[in-house]
């Protein structure tokens, strides 16, 4: 059992009047359907929005996984008692996993844009535990995007975001040029591919999708932890991309990540909304300070309420901190929880 016996297991469906474009013109009336994991500390499915002053943690997980990823974190939450008095949330994406949600009928991408998401993970919240409920968030890769997105277009709502391993979509792509021979654009070659139009990746990656996310998920682990990831939290990963309903909705992130999320974060650069007014706690490994070394400047210039940076793990850490360096993040994710909330 990757989870404890507290944490429940949900389907929320979550209205929608989204047209499945931007445009706001009505197309189509389809509900988004989430897969989540619920630990409370007062056991019930839903809380009456009276009851909306818990403490409430938000963890959304990266590229390929689903929520299963946070196993590590969970049970480093429990051994320092922070299930005692915390609400923890563990969401499929929409798209992602159990997750279902219809992707853009107009080719805009907006559904699966990091807004639309965050939208939805605000919904799951509001659902859950009210309107009124304010909540920190914790992301990883493409969560951490959403999570960023999140705290931009909710500011009311967000106590603080904790991004792990990321910097800016804009960035990223810059950097995908001829310096360092060209390393980090190969590393990153997924970014292109995987954001290439319907039905290319689909076609090549269906054909052997078990394949290509096994080798994805072993060449981005660590030394250390390849070939020693739970198994189960593993084939979860691996096999929910036979579904092509997946596999879609993980292509659609990427290619609204190369259009659409470009287009949101330079209309925030341009009317100065990139700047997050909540506490930014940024968790990176060493392999990711080598290719980002300006990671803490970069993420103080975005962050007007505080901004800690904080390197976890040794160099035989990979890609999956909530993972491989849990041991080492959590505890500084906890001590940041509750300095906000204190």
């Amino acid at each position: 059992m990757l989870f404890p016996e507290s944490f429940q297991k949900l389907f929320v469906t979550l209205s929608t009047t989204k047209s499945g474009s931007q445009s706001g013109a009505t197309v189509l009336q389809v509900p988004v359907k989430i897969f989540t994991l619920r630990h409370s500390p007062i056991q019930s499915s839903i809380v009456a929005p009276s009851e909306a002053s818990r403490k409430v943690l938000l963890l959304l997980h990266g590229y390929p996984q689903n929520h299963t990823l946070y196993y590590e974190t969970v049970q480093e939450l429990s051994k320092a008692g922070m299930l005692e008095s915390w609400d923890v949330v563990i969401p499929d994406l929409p798209g992602y996993g159990r997750s279902t949600k219809i992707p853009s009928v107009d080719g805009s991408h907006y559904e699966n844009s990091k807004r639309a998401i965050a939208a939805d993970c605000v919904a799951l919240i509001d659902k859950m535990y009210g309107a009124g409920q304010r909540f920190i968030v914790a992301g990883h890769d493409r969560g951490a995007r959403v999570a960023y997105r999140m705290a931009k277009d909710f500011r009311n709502r967000i106590l603080g975001i904790c991004l792990m391993e990321i910097i800016p979509t804009k960035l990223m792509f810059e950097r995908m040029n001829s310096s360092n021979d060209h390393q980090l654009t190969l590393n990153t070659y997924h970014w292109i591919f995987l954001a290439q139009p319907p039905n290319l990746p689909e076609t090549l990656i269906g054909a052997s999708s078990d394949y290509y996310f096994s080798q994805t998920i072993e060449s981005w682990t660590g030394p250390r932890y390849r070939g020693h990831l739970d198994p189960i939290a593993v084939a979860s990963w691996v096999e929910q991309y036979r579904n092509p309903a997946v596999l879609t909705g993980s292509l659609e992130d990427y290619r609204a990540g190369a259009s659409i999320d470009l287009e949101h974060d330079k209309t925030d650069e341009t009317s100065g909304n990139a700047v997050v007014d909540c506490p930014l706690l940024i968790l990176h490994t060493a392999k990711f300070l080598k290719q980002h070394k300006d990671v803490a400047e970069i993420w103080e210039s975005l962050g007007s309420k505080g901004v800690t940076v904080k390197q976890v793990g040794d160099d035989q850490i990979g890609h999956f901190l909530p993972i491989e360096a849990a041991a080492e993040a959590i505890p500084e994710l906890i001590s940041w929880m509750n300095e906000i909330v204190s």
